[in-house]
C-alpha cells in the first residue's frame, strides 16, 4: 500500500509541476490556408509568417477570392482568439468544412512554431 500511495504522490507531482506538457503542436497541410482576420494595423506591426491577412470584416465578402475550394484547411488566429471563434461559425455557415481555431496571435506561434515576423 505504501508504494501504490508513493507511485500516486508521484504522478501528481508530475502533472503538477507540467513535466508533461498537454499543450500540442499542430502542423498544417500543405494545402492549408493561415487566416489572419485582425485589422491591416494589427497584421503590419506584426504577423505570422505565410499569413494571409483577410480582417474579420471583409470575412464573408472576400473569403472565395482567398480559399475557393470550401474543403481546403483553414487555420484562423487574431489578437486574443474572439474574431478568430467569430470567423469560423461565419465560415462554417458558408459551407466551408475544414476550419481550425488557432486563438490568438501568440497562441496560433505556439501551436504551429512558425516564426512571427514585424
Amino acid at each position: 500500500m505504501k508504494t501504490f500511495f508513493s507511485i500516486l504522490c508521484g504522478i501528481a507531482l508530475l502533472a503538477i509541476s507540467g513535466c508533461c506538457s498537454t499543450e500540442s503542436k499542430t502542423s498544417m497541410e500543405a494545402n492549408a490556408v493561415l487566416l489572419d482576420v485582425r485589422t491591416p494595423e494589427e497584421y503590419k506591426s506584426v504577423y505570422l509568417e505565410g499569413a494571409v491577412l483577410l480582417p474579420l470584416a471583409e470575412l464573408e465578402s472576400k473569403i472565395s477570392s482567398k480559399v475557393a475550394d470550401k474543403n481546403t484547411p483553414v487555420y484562423i488566429y487574431c489578437r486574443s482568439g474572439r474574431r478568430a471563434g467569430t470567423a469560423v461559425e461565419k465560415l462554417k455557415t458558408m459551407g466551408y468544412t475544414d476550419l481550425h481555431n488557432l486563438g490568438g496571435l501568440k497562441d496560433a506561434q505556439k501551436k504551429l512554431n512558425l516564426p512571427i515576423k514585424k
